[in-house]
């Protein structure tokens, strides 16, 4: 069972395995959320997570908190000499990286935040000390 991917069927059967479809509270350890509700007759019935109300605009305060966050958290990238700022939208990335993946990863990993429209990457590679 090592590395499989969750199958399509309705909750219950075998092919279903590892999908809880049922409340998060009482999902029992290991079973994936469900990404799609199988029970929809029609694309209207579909999950509309992520989508926002009209005219609503993720304060950058929340946006620059979330991209900390996300940055903390991602187990390949180092952001201890990076320094964040939010300005409508435009997230804006400073400081030093170790190598250029550390840059792309750092600007993918803010993209993938709801709220961001842009991202301006002005991370360098830092200089190697000997």
């Amino acid at each position: 069972m090592k590395n499989e991917q969750p199958k399509a069927g309705r909750p219950g059967e075998t092919s279903q395995w590892p999908r809880w479809e049922g409340p998060a509270e009482s999902r029992p350890s290991g079973y994936l959320q469900g990404e799609a509700n199988i029970f929809a007759e029609g694309p209207e019935q579909e999950k509309q997570i992520g989508k926002a109300p009209n005219g609503y605009d993720r304060p950058d305060d929340l946006i620059a908190q979330d991209v900390n966050e996300h940055l903390t958290q991602d187990a390949f990238l180092d952001p201890t000499n990076m320094s964040v700022s939010v300005e409508n939208g435009e997230v804006t990335l400073e400081g030093y990286v170790a190598q250029l993946a550390d840059k792309t990863r750092a600007e993918d990993v803010v993209l993938d935040i709801g709220g961001v429209v842009a991202c301006r990457n002005n991370l360098r590679i830092a200089p190697e000390r000997h």
